[in-house]
């Protein structure tokens, strides 16, 4: 046993790139680190100070090898540097920025509510604390997105609160032929509705006239309702390669309540008995039937007016027509998803920045208090990749 553990650690360093600052350790996650195991096991690289640890030696190391730290994000698809002193939202704005990232200072399309912080850098979800946000790709539904995002943990959480990560091409590789094949062939359709209300969060400040160009610009189909709210919808093929490793990328974008489940399942522990029972023992079919009345009733006032904001997802196939994932399709992409997971701990001071093209990340159930700010940018428009 004991020489399997050596084994296992001298390959690990083996896959970690040789540092050119004497300054800085580079390592793994280590098992004390994560709440979770998971068969990821080089997700993020930990970057974190060898003696001196200020926001002043850390600036000076970015600005001094900008170009090695973005190619160690390329390599790994996400890097976390830890044990630094970052403070605030503008000494976080200011490494993105020694890191040669175009920053973006509108999140138009977002489903989730935001607070702005600074003019580039806003608050990572305003979710209820108790809810599982699905693992995906920023800006998912949206063929220009940033390929680039990274979060700052401001303030620690009490519990839980982890954001978990996962290397996409890994996930599409762990799955069944059948339903890589169904991926891979069938384009997914992303169907989006706004209530008026609700416009100038999902667009900002944008006028109608604005959102209509910046939806034609995009090549988005969509209508608008009587009553000022839209509809627009898109399909692409979720697969592409990534513009300078050449590898698989996989766009996680299934919008699935039986994918989630198996999420909820793996962290029963966290949830009342009552809860788990919901989670663990109910028939898919009813459970999904709950979760979509739970939704229309969320949704819709008097059986007519939506309240809300809602995005669907479907497979287009071979015959143009809608279809969504089996309950067996559903199980095991959430099973793969948490499989190659990475869950870690969030530390005062964290960054982590992540090629949004290669990994996707999710937010867990958390305790207050919880701060994370997050902020994107180098957009780039999927439909300029080559498919994979």
């Amino acid at each position: 046993m004991l020489t399997k553990a050596i084994f296992s650690l001298m390959n690990k360093m083996q896959n970690l790139p040789i540092s050119i600052l004497e300054n800085i350790r580079l390592r793994f996650l280590q098992d004390d680190e994560k709440t979770f195991s998971s068969s990821e096991t080089e997700l993020p690289l930990v970057i974190e100070p060898v003696n001196e640890k200020s926001f002043t030696v850390l600036k000076a190391l970015l600005n001094e090898s900008c170009d090695w730290f973005n190619k160690q994000l390329d390599t790994y698809g996400a890097i976390l540097f830890r044990g630094f002193e970052v403070e605030d939202a503008e000494q976080f704005q200011k490494v993105l920025e020694l890191l040669n990232i175009e920053l973006e200072s509108f999140y138009h399309f977002g489903s989730a509510h935001r607070v702005r912080i600074t003019d580039k850098v806003f608050t990572s979800s305003e979710a209820p604390p108790d809810t599982i946000i699905a693992p995906h790709n920023e800006l998912n539904m949206v063929p220009v997105r940033p390929s680039v995002l990274a979060f700052f943990c401001q303030v620690q959480p009490e519990l839980y609160g982890e954001t978990p990560i996962i290397n996409t091409a890994k996930l599409f590789n762990s799955l069944s032929p059948s339903l890589k094949h169904k991926i891979s062939n069938f384009p997914q359709r992303f169907v989006r509705y706004v209530p008026h209300h609700l416009l100038k969060i999902v667009f900002e400040e944008l006028s109608p006239e604005e959102i209509t160009k910046l939806l034609q610009k995009q090549g988005f189909d969509f209508k608008w309702e009587e009553d000022g709210s839209i509809n627009f919808e898109c399909s692409y093929i979720p697969l592409f390669t990534h513009p300078r490793t050449g590898r698989l990328c996989f766009c996680l974008s299934i919008v699935d309540c039986l994918v989630s489940r198996e999420w909820y399942r793996n962290i029963g522990q966290r949830y009342s008995f009552g809860q788990r029972l919901y989670y663990n023992w109910l028939p898919a079919k009813l459970y999904k039937r709950i979760q979509q009345g739970l939704t229309t009733a969320a949704t819709v006032v008097d059986g007519s007016q939506k309240q809300t904001s809602t995005l669907n997802t479907y497979f287009l196939n071979e015959h143009n027509q809608y279809t969504t994932m089996t309950a067996a399709e559903a199980k095991e992409l959430g099973e793969a998803e948490w499989k190659n997971a990475a869950i870690f701990q969030w530390k005062q001071g964290d960054i982590l920045v992540i090629d949004n093209l290669q990994v996707a990340h999710s937010r867990l159930n958390t305790k207050l208090q919880r701060k994370i700010l997050t902020a994107f940018g180098n957009m780039c428009n999927i439909h300029d990749l080559k498919p994979a």
